[in-house]
């Protein structure tokens, strides 16, 4: 059932020491189990710890294999099945590769280190040789030289000679300057360029004409080059026969190793072990299938009663599963709380879309989803978006909740673009021939085709509609919490929802009597509305108390509250309208202000764009949280994490799925 968690319930394992290690490896490979440590009742029985062989091995060659994966070069990989510890441990012993690699990554890290120094001495020296002095009159026991690098707009040269007197100043290209100074007097020029904040460059001790120089280097430059190649070609080379198995046994040891830090939660005796953890209910008999297979039948499998709060596992279809995002944020329900992500992925995307209401909009909000999503997929090796919009926008969010977000809006969008269309609104335009729901809202300066009108519903029955729309879902909310306390064994909880859900459909029914001019003592709808809300009263009174009678006025405002749809959707609209009114208004005035109209027209679509995207998100999610949740939703579920871990280059004994299918 969609609406509920998994039903998640607690097992305790017993089984033989020596097949632990087939226990916890099948344990691993179906990943439906979250590792607990054991009750504390069995201490008494099984006051002994496991016992952990290879452990030290094993963590040893993990932190090697790591090193090796990291100094090679990355390369493609298959798959491959370990069938025990002994197997992996051997194939990492024929890996022989340590010694060689260290000496090429070595040589490899200094030869760059002397490259980046060749190429500094060399430009350096590009810059001195106009000067046609030998290159060590630069820095010497007596001479210390720098390249000072000027800002725009500010004179170096000036600054310099007036806090160093015997400074000898040069111009060189591009605004550099070289300063030398009397030896010892580095610091001052120092001083002098942090107060006048522009950059000085050490010149370094070079020796020989500049040309002589420039020559000898560029060649040392060639050869350091050349050495770098030869090194990444035997480095491929070695990728290539040895990457696969590397990160084969690697991700294996990994494994491995987790599964013996299982171990430090498990008790024993001298013949037997124990684990306990939470399973999903639906998995249990799976389970035990799979260990009485692997065990030949010596293994217990049995269900353990507590009154702890089980983790949290949400089930929902895959389409469905993305607006988790959302519920995750709030917070997690807990495991006898319905999951409201199904009503989140159906009404958010409505809330969001009427509220932006022009189908322009909805066409780049949709546009610009798609964008997203490929830009995160396929990302470029140089973007041309500016910097300060991207940093600012993963200041917000990381890539993978940007990614979320972006595909949540895409039924947004079109929800957005069928509203658009139903209202004739394209930017504030009016470009349609036929208009379905009439707004009333008048369009005599910005109406483009002439349009004929379906039905005027005018602001008046919209706004009645959304106080139907909030009426229903605070209904739904108080049923849901109904069904809640009812599964928790809270019956006065019970009572309580269904006063509240009294009360809220006889204020509304009272509220609508009193909209239509309706006499509430002379009509029946009237006199059942009062006699609903004073049975509502009295039976949240049974149900909650005094505290719960004091929150009466809150169920109004929650219904009200949904009012704001419409407020939302005429702001955007009016401002659009505002803005092609003062571009029309221009355009027909002169050339000048034709321009400016243009734009204003720009700028304020832009504005009004970004309100779009911000203001239904923002004002649908509180709906949803506040208004909607609080009827029923206490979160602060925990996760549910299983004991697995994920696989890239190794093969998994047993997988759930295909005995599953199995």
């Amino acid at each position: 059932m969609v609406l509920r968690p998994e039903r998640i319930v607690r097992v305790r394992i017993i089984g033989l020491r020596s097949k632990r290690q087939e226990i916890i490896s099948a344990l691993h490979d179906l990943g439906v189990i979250q590792i607990e440590d054991v009750a504390p009742e069995l201490s008494n029985l099984m006051d002994k710890r496991v016992s952990v062989e290879n452990y030290e091995l094993l963590s040893r060659q993990l932190l090697r294999f790591r090193g090796l994966e990291a100094m090679l070069p990355r390369g493609k990989a298959n798959r491959r099945y370990f069938a025990s510890v002994r197997e992996l441990l051997e194939a990492a012993d024929s890996i022989k590769i340590d010694e060689r690699l260290r000496e090429l990554k070595n040589e490899e890290g200094a030869l760059q280190t002397k490259l980046r120094e060749k190429e500094t001495f060399l430009s350096i020296a590009r810059l001195l040789s106009p000067l046609k002095f030998d290159l060590s009159v630069y820095n010497n026991p007596l001479v210390v030289s720098f390249i000072a690098e000027q800002k725009e707009g500010t004179d170096a040269t000036s600054i310099i000679r007036k806090a160093i007197q015997d400074a000898v100043i040069y111009p060189l290209d591009e605004g550099r300057l070289l300063v030398a100074l009397p030896a010892g007097k580095e610091g001052e020029l120092a001083k002098v360029a942090n107060e006048a904040q522009f950059r000085i460059i050490a010149v370094p001790r070079m020796e020989g004409a500049p040309d002589q120089f420039i020559e000898q280097t560029q060649k040392e430059i060639e050869g350091i080059k050349s050495r770098l190649q030869e090194i990444g070609k035997e480095l491929s080379d070695i990728s290539s026969r040895y990457y696969e198995s590397v990160v084969q046994i690697r991700e294996q040891l990994e494994i491995e190793a987790r599964k013996y830090e299982v171990s430090e939660r498990l008790l024993a005796t001298a013949e037997t072990f124990a684990l306990e953890g939470w399973m999903p209910e639906r998995y249990v008999d799976t389970v035990r299938s799979v260990l009485e297979q692997v065990t030949e039948g010596n293994v217990i499998v049995s269900r353990v009663q507590t009154k702890e709060q089980p983790p949290t596992l949400l089930r929902n279809p895959r389409r469905i599963r993305l607006f988790e995002f959302f519920i995750r944020f709030y917070s997690l329900p807990q495991e006898y709380e319905i999951d409201p992500t199904l009503v989140f992925a159906i009404v958010f995307p409505v809330l969001f879309g009427v509220m932006v209401g022009d189908f322009g909009y909805g066409i780049v909000i949709l546009l610009i989803s798609l964008f997203i999503i490929h830009r995160l997929d396929h990302p470029p090796k140089k973007s041309h978006i500016p910097r300060f919009i991207s940093n600012f926008i993963t200041m917000i969010m990381g890539p993978n909740a940007l990614k979320t977000v972006a595909k949540a809006l895409i039924p947004s969008s079109i929800i957005a673009i069928i509203a658009g269309i139903l209202f004739n609104e394209f930017f504030g335009f009016a470009v349609l021939p036929f208009t379905v729901l009439n707004l009333g809202l008048g369009r005599s300066t910005i109406a483009l085709v002439t349009t004929s009108t379906l039905f005027n519903i005018g602001v008046g029955k919209l706004i009645l509609f959304t106080g139907y729309l909030g009426l229903a879902l605070v209904s739904l909310g108080l049923i849901f919490g109904a069904v809640n306390e009812y599964t928790r064994g809270h019956m006065r909880g019970v009572f309580g929802k269904i006063g509240w859900l009294m009360f809220a459909w006889g204020i509304s029914v009272l509220g609508l009597d009193l909209i239509h001019g309706i006499s509430i003592t002379q009509s029946i709808s009237g006199i059942a509305s009062i006699a609903l809300m004073i049975a509502g009263v009295g039976v949240i009174f049974g149900g909650e108390g005094t505290m719960g009678v004091m929150e009466l006025p809150s169920i109004v405002s929650h219904i009200l509250s949904y009012t704001r749809i419409v407020g939302i959707l005429l702001a955007s609209i009016i401002l659009a309208q505002v803005i092609n009114i003062i571009f029309f208004g221009g355009v027909h005035r002169s050339i000048l202000l034709g321009i400016v109209g243009a734009v204003i027209l720009i700028i304020g679509q832009l504005f009004n764009l970004i309100i779009a995207v911000f203001e239904p998100g923002i004002q649908g999610a509180r709906l949803l949280y506040v208004e909607f949740f609080s009827k029923f939703y206490r979160g602060n579920g925990r996760y549910f994490r299983p004991f697995s871990s994920p696989r890239n280059y190794t093969i998994r004994q047993f997988d759930l799925e295909k005995i599953k299918e199995g």
